[in-house]
């Protein structure tokens, strides 16, 4: 997921996760495979089991923003882990370091439900671990073929909302299963994929009694085995509450500054936490109550944003003015949202339909036409994500519409979706080779940066590097829009003061009126996840 912002730990930084799929070093042999537990509740302390290698013991821990504080006990692998009363609920990211090196970043959840560790043997109804929701238990598939179980007392008529994180948010290999079992072991409830690779069951009980909730998993990436699969790195996070979940916000974006009414749509909402009025002035939103299971955020726009109305099919397309964001919902088997927007030849514009990147089932169509139907533009998945996207150019001035639609015509509740349409303009994207690097003083470090441009920006790319130590320079370094820095571009660090840990961010600023600035990412050993925030390590030696 997720972007994840703002710094701490041994020092105070600003962090920034995005989605992508890179391999990633590693210095000096340090390596995190894991952390257990993976997560915490507020105003406590945990201790984490973290698996991997550590060539040199004690290490230290940074942290992406506030709230955690992380130190090593004696014990190799053990850390303690603080969480504040006041930290906000969410993703944090811990990087392990030593003089040598740094491991690549870990994510580990803070919470606010009660917090419970799985209890081996679990395995079979009989041997089932008693719990009471709420509760989050942090468990692990601990080898292949292993199966845990919790029982949960319910009364009738009580929705309990089964959930576990742990590919989606914490970049586990497995593709888990869950199930809610009847003592006798006659399954009452199934899912596999809700959220991606994660499950989701909402049950209702039909009667006062105990009921299971069964986890197992197979390998995210499918392989010759049909055994179910387990390991150190199975780790994840059971959430069983009975509690408000809230599923998405209503509507998905808001403007910048103007106040908007925010409806909290999932499970167990009472009326008093149903209506929300927000009026935000940074890039995400977030709603939090203690009495949600989770937070929920909404993307910011410095444009126009509202909610579909229906009926609004192709014959009787929504009028809307560009720049907008729309959030929708294609609740029906068949339906097709559309919108009426006018525009002018040869000025190219952009969409974009998100649902699946932000957890939901809507399988989307992107299509342009003209005022009489024609199609002028039609998309469905963009790479391997199952969201669309497209630049058109108007071929004349006046009336256009674009519609969304799900491919298999299916349609629901959770069917929403975020269609923004604004005018094309230059961008780019930038991604680092590594996600760590060591330099010597005598020997320089070259990084190399990976320049994609987007709706063909010209403009010419400086960088520089922030965060950087007394004594360690960066040779400038630009990107020109032909010639081979178009695509590749490298950066040299050089080193003449003494040994050194911390984090440094890589920017690039395209040259004219747009003000473009963007991080350079780096992809991590965690599936789709990168970070902005890289680690400089200066050994002050020859390496």
């Amino acid at each position: 997921m997720t972007s994840v912002r703002s710094a701490f730990a041994a020092a105070v930084a600003i962090g920034l996760f995005v989605r992508g799929f890179l391999p990633t070093a590693v210095g000096a042999g340090l390596e995190v495979r894991s952390l257990m537990p993976a997560g915490g509740a507020r105003a406590s302390t945990v201790e984490v089991v973290a698996t991997g290698n550590f060539p040199r013991w004690p290490v230290q821990a940074w942290v992406d923003r506030p709230g955690l504080s992380v130190s090593a006990s004696g014990d190799k692998g053990k850390l303690a882990v603080t969480i504040a009363a006041d930290t906000a609920a969410g993703t944090y990211w811990i990087r392990l370091y030593d003089a040598a090196g740094a491991a690549a970043p870990r994510p580990f959840v803070v919470g606010t439900l009660a917090e419970a560790n799985e209890q081996e043997p679990n395995n079979s109804p009989a041997k089932a671990q008693a719990v009471t929701a709420p509760v989050v238990v942090n468990g692990r598939l601990g080898a292949s073929g292993d199966v845990d179980m919790f029982a949960v007392p319910l009364s009738r008529g009580q929705t309990l909302v089964a959930s576990i994180a742990g590919n989606e948010t914490l970049g586990s290999p497995m593709d888990s299963v869950l199930e809610i079992v009847s003592p006798r072991g006659n399954v009452l409830a199934y899912n596999h994929d809700r959220l991606g690779l994660d499950p989701q069951i909402e049950f209702t009980a039909p009667a006062d009694g105990v009921y299971l909730a069964r986890v197992f998993a197979f390998p995210s990436v499918p392989n010759s085995t049909i055994a179910f699969a387990g390991g150190d790195q199975y780790v994840y996070r059971l959430s069983l509450t009975t509690g408000a979940v809230v599923d998405y916000p209503w509507p998905l974006a808001a403007t910048r500054g103007r106040e908007t009414q925010v409806e909290l749509c999932g499970w167990n909402i009472t009326d008093a936490l149903r209506t929300v009025s927000i009026k935000p002035e940074g890039p995400m939103a977030e709603i939090f109550d203690p009495q949600m299971a989770r937070g929920v955020s909404l993307i910011v726009e410095p444009h126009n944003t509202l909610i579909e109305i229906e009926p609004n099919p192709l014959g009787a397309a929504q009028k809307v003015e560009l720049p907008v964001t729309v959030t929708g919902r294609i609740e029906n088997s068949g339906d097709v949202d559309a919108f009426s927007f006018e525009a002018k030849q040869g000025e190219p514009l952009a969409f974009q339909v998100e649902s699946r990147a932000l957890g939901y089932p809507l399988d989307a169509v992107l299509e342009v036409t003209d005022s009489t139907g024609k199609s002028l533009a039609r998309v469905d998945d963009v790479a391997a994500s199952r969201d669309a996207a497209l630049v058109f150019s108007p071929p004349t001035d006046g009336m256009f519409r674009v519609a969304v639609s799900d491919l298999n015509r299916q349609g629901s509740s959770r069917h929403v979706y975020r269609l923004r349409a604004v005018k094309a303009v230059g961008d780019f994207e930038v991604t680092a080779d590594a996600d760590s690097y060591v330099l010597a003083s005598d020997k320089p470090t070259d990084i190399t940066l990976s320049v994609a441009r987007l709706n063909g920006l010209a403009e010419n790319i400086e960088f520089t590097v922030s965060g950087l130590p007394e004594g360690v320079t960066a040779a400038p370094a630009q990107s020109s829009a032909q010639g081979e820095s178009a695509k590749t571009v490298k950066l040299t660090l050089s080193a003449s003061g003494g040994a050194h840990s911390g984090p440094i961010r890589i920017i690039g600023r395209a040259a004219g009126p747009g003000q473009i600035e963007h991080a350079a990412g780096a992809a991590l050993p965690l599936r789709g996840m990168r970070t902005s925030d890289l680690w400089l390590t200066v050994t002050g030696t020859k390496q």
